[in-house]
């Protein structure tokens, strides 16, 4: 993050602005489409491809891709999961701009192959899991129809 565009403060600034719901006492969700404080995040971190777990790399073409939506003016939308281990990225390559919509109201869309991003606090700072706690202290909890992460 500090090699990248965006600070910590300011990711943490962004972070704070979304529109999140809560899962239980501290899990924030939030769908948001894949700005480029979001893309910068992508490379590097963990990256596992659902429903079957596995590790993979992150392709350079998925990156260009997603910027060249952005650029574009139509973002594709993601999935953000606040966790005290970190922040996850959800997304899907294949039927994106459904995503996540329609996965939570149609099983067949559900078991589509997605992908998800971990980015570990520590790459936030110190104040990642307060501010974590701060947020989820003021925030409703998300709609029955939006399955737990």
């Amino acid at each position: 993050m500090t090699e990248g565009t965006f600070t910590t403060v300011q990711l943490i600034d962004f972070l704070k602005t979304l529109p999140w719901c809560k899962q239980g006492s501290g899990v924030l969700v939030a769908v948001h489409k894949a700005t480029a404080e979001i893309i910068d995040l992508l490379p590097d971190n963990e990256l596992k491809v659902f429903p079957s777990g596995m590790i993979i790399k992150m392709q350079k073409s998925t990156l260009h891709n997603m910027q060249q939506q952005l650029d574009d003016g139509l973002p594709s939308p993601v999935v953000l999961v606040w966790k005290n281990a970190g922040l996850e990225i959800w997304y899907r390559k294949h039927n994106a701009m459904e995503f996540p919509y329609d996965a939570w109201t149609n099983e067949a869309a559900a078991n589509l192959e997605r992908e998800r991003v971990l980015v570990p606090a520590e790459k936030f700072g110190p104040s990642f899991g307060s501010t974590l706690a701060e947020q989820a202290a003021k925030t409703k909890e998300c709609p029955t129809m939006i399955p737990i992460y």
